[in-house]
């Protein structure tokens, strides 16, 4: 049986790409290993979808104890390879790849890379001059990559959970009981929830109360649930405030209008399901790009940080608003490029015939 060696962490926009080709890989009878840090929310999360998981002592490169620990984490990932034998390593961004990622050159395998957002991270930026394939999630991201290496990468998108390529928005309406006249606004935070966010949407809960025909799902993240849930003393019968949502993509499927941070799988998400947003990009982690992608393309509208009031404010009126709704979903449906995890898993030399 083949092996195949994934290496992610970090957050939720890199862990969860790597399951979906993940669990495509175990359904084709392939067996599956991951590396990725100790401490991270990788090392509960892919260990909770049944695979194997190695954590490594790697910490983001500041001083001279992280780089001892990347030494350290180097050697560990070498011991991986001679152990466990993978044909072939698959990075999918983050710091926490790079030991592992050196580990596989050392040891002369092939590497793949997977970049999930418009501007390439640091860690595949290192090495996708060494990889067999790079696969890219958006066209714009081709213009950083020179000439020479051009046949190394490809136009694949981001993979995303197998569910968000069948999902119908009428059908989870009726599955959620949504009357015909209603709305749903879905705002969401990221994996770890978005406090600026979280606390504009508090601030102006009493006025969202009185929208009687909206009824909001509010994911806020981990990290703020306890105080939120703890401050709101009254909600609209229909409205749901919780952590996360298990059945996001249900719930993404039948919202009109979703407000939230613009990470790469939420991007990928919503051109997929065709759904018009509002974004609000954490500003220091690459997601201004990915969020322009969809403005460009008329399909979403932007705000800062310091202008989530305004942004919910432009909710309240485009939720209502049908023929601009329609526009923005008809732009991204002009976005679609396939199944990106099809497209992955088919380039990967691991079948007979490569």
């Amino acid at each position: 049986m083949k092996k195949v060696l994934i290496t992610t962490g970090g957050t939720g926009g890199h862990i969860y790409p790597a399951l979906t080709i993940a669990k495509e890989l175990r359904e084709k009878e392939k067996e599956v290993l991951f590396v990725g840090s100790d401490y991270r929310m990788e090392k509960e999360i892919i260990p909770e979808n049944n695979f194997k998981y190695i954590g490594l002592p790697i910490r983001p490169f500041k001083n001279l104890s992280s780089l001892w620990l990347l030494l350290k984490a180097i050697i560990k990932s070498l011991k991986i390879i001679r152990k466990e034998k993978p044909d072939i390593i698959i990075g999918f961004g983050n710091y926490i790849t790079v030991p592992v990622l050196i580990a596989g050159i050392l040891k002369r395998k092939d590497i793949y890379l997977q970049e999930q957002n418009v501007e390439m991270g640091m860690a595949n930026k290192l090495f996708y001059k060494f990889s067999k394939k790079t696969f890219l999630s958006f066209e714009k991201t081709f213009n950083s990559i020179p000439l020479k290496y051009s046949e190394k990468v490809i136009l694949t998108g981001n993979p995303i959970r197998k569910e968000f390529h069948i999902l119908d928005k009428k059908e989870e309406r009726e599955k959620l009981k949504v009357k015909k006249d209603e709305k749903i606004l879905l705002i969401l935070g990221g994996s770890l929830g978005a406090k600026n966010i979280n606390d504009v949407i508090l601030n102006n809960w009493e006025r969202l109360l009185k929208v009687s025909n909206v009824r909001i799902y509010w994911g806020t993240g981990k990290n703020n649930f306890k105080e939120i849930n703890e401050k709101i003393t009254k909600r609209k019968q229909n409205d749901v405030i919780k952590p996360y949502f298990k059945n996001i993509g249900e719930v993404m499927a039948a919202s009109d209008l979703m407000i939230g941070r613009a990470g790469a799988t939420i991007i990928s998400e919503l051109i997929e399901l065709q759904k018009p947003s509002i974004l609000i990009p954490h500003e220091s982690v690459g997601q201004m790009e990915n969020a322009r992608i969809l403005e460009k393309n008329k399909s979403s509208k932007i705000y800062r940080n310091k202008d989530v009031e305004k942004a919910i404010n432009e909710a309240l009126i485009l939720i209502n608003d049908d023929e601009e709704l329609k526009k923005m979903s008809y732009n991204l449906k002009k976005m679609k490029i396939g199944n990106a995890k099809d497209k992955i898993i088919n380039e990967l030399g691991i079948w007979r015939n490569r």
